[in-house]
């Protein structure tokens, strides 16, 4: 084939993918599943999870979110199967001399204020601090936290300031009132803890420790559930996916096949349609009537260029419509041309060919071969598209 390029008629590919209904449906159905048994297993493997393992899985994303700066935290991105209670104190910071502090130090208030917040963030991260809360709360005697450590227990718990003075804590755990029993032993001994330090001035509780099931945090069924609805919306992203993919496959196919798919293809080969476009049922009559127009072939060839048309057939019926026609014009039907040879002792007789290929099926480079040996003895009127 001459010329490589191929036109590609977005009607004949929307027509192409409708005869491949059924192939995109399964790609669809397939990719949807697979990303929605992905997704349950995923989900299992949480709900399968100890409530060890799921405290391992807080501290390390905890670690995580401070020392590498991602605010991925367990009080804001809580993970399914743990619960967080919160508590906020009112830290009233000691701000005497701080004008002449400032002004030696050439500091803002703002910049003091944030170290002062920062220190006392830091203070309930105290080993003895922790290990008195541990050993209070007898926490060791829990199966999933027998061998809790202060600095384990560091990473279960998150702090912030809103504003200038207030300070948020919340305990991340599997057990919601014991997040609470946590957080409220936390900000009890912080209270006192805060108070020993000359930067702060008083420390007051606005609100002890939320159990989770109180309105803050909904319980939600636990560690064993499977989320439905997020496995209908993985389904629905995996169905889409799929859909991409497989069109874009085909299209891939289509684009770069040698079979022929519209008129465009017989066109891009180099050659002519005989009789327009194809058309779902054939239509002898319209046929016949296009090769009647041809005023210098009297005696015509019809030969299948692979085997995937009647061509003898096809003759037969359009002789017919021709004579209906009163034509004189002769339709002669040679078997495939890559099968046998019987179109070339026909074609000797013949002043004219004409090229049948079927739909989707007959490659260009069929075509080209028959147009190349059949074209030393006859003229090609050019091709039918059944």
């Amino acid at each position: 084939m001459e010329n490589k390029t191929k036109t590609i008629d977005i009607l004949y590919f929307l027509r192409y993918l409708k005869s491949r209904f059924v192939i995109v449906a399964a790609a669809v159905i397939v990719c949807a599943g697979l990303v929605a048994a992905y997704d349950y297993k995923k989900q299992k493997g949480v709900s399968d999870k100890s409530g060890k393992e799921l405290l391992k899985d807080v501290m390390i994303q905890n670690h995580n979110s401070f020392y590498k700066n991602v605010s991925n935290y367990s009080d804001a991105n809580k993970p399914k199967g743990v619960y967080n209670s919160e508590a906020k104190l009112y830290v009233d910071f000691d701000y005497s001399g701080l004008a002449e502090t400032a002004d030696q130090n050439g500091m803002r208030f703002q910049e003091i204020n944030a170290g002062y917040e920062k220190d006392a963030c830091t203070i309930i991260k105290d080993g003895k601090f922790l290990s008195e809360v541990i050993e209070e709360l007898n926490l060791r005697s829990y199966d999933d936290m027998n061998d809790i450590t202060p600095g384990d227990l560091q990473w279960l718990i998150n702090r912030n300031f809103t504003g200038a003075h207030v300070m948020n804590i919340v305990i991340s755990d599997v057990k919601p009132d014991r997040a609470k029993l946590i957080c409220d032993k936390v900000i009890s001994k912080l209270v006192v803890k805060l108070k020993e330090y000359d930067f702060v001035k008083d420390v007051k509780v606005i609100s002890e420790g939320t159990l989770p099931n109180d309105g803050y945090y909904s319980i939600d069924t636990g560690s064993k559930s499977i989320d439905k609805k997020q496995l209908i919306k993985y389904g629905l992203v995996g169905a889409v996916l799929g859909g991409v993919l497989i069109v874009a496959f085909l299209f891939l196919l289509y684009a770069f096949s040698d079979k022929i798919f519209s008129e465009a293809d017989v066109i891009d080969a180099g050659y002519t349609l005989a009789a327009g476009s194809r058309r779902k049922n054939v239509d002898y009559k319209r046929l016949a009537g296009s090769i009647n127009l041809f005023k210098d072939a009297e005696k015509i060839l019809l030969v299948s260029v692979d085997g995937k048309t009647d061509a003898v057939k096809d003759a037969e019926e359009i002789s017919k419509e021709l004579k209906a026609f009163g034509s004189n014009k002769k339709i002669v039907g040679a078997g495939s041309f890559s099968g046998d040879v019987d179109a070339f002792s026909k074609v000797e007789d013949c002043d004219s060919v004409i090229y049948l290929v079927k739909y989707g099926k007959s490659r260009i480079k069929s075509l080209e071969e028959a147009g190349d040996m059949l074209g030393r003895s006859a003229k090609s009127l050019g091709v039918i598209i059944l």
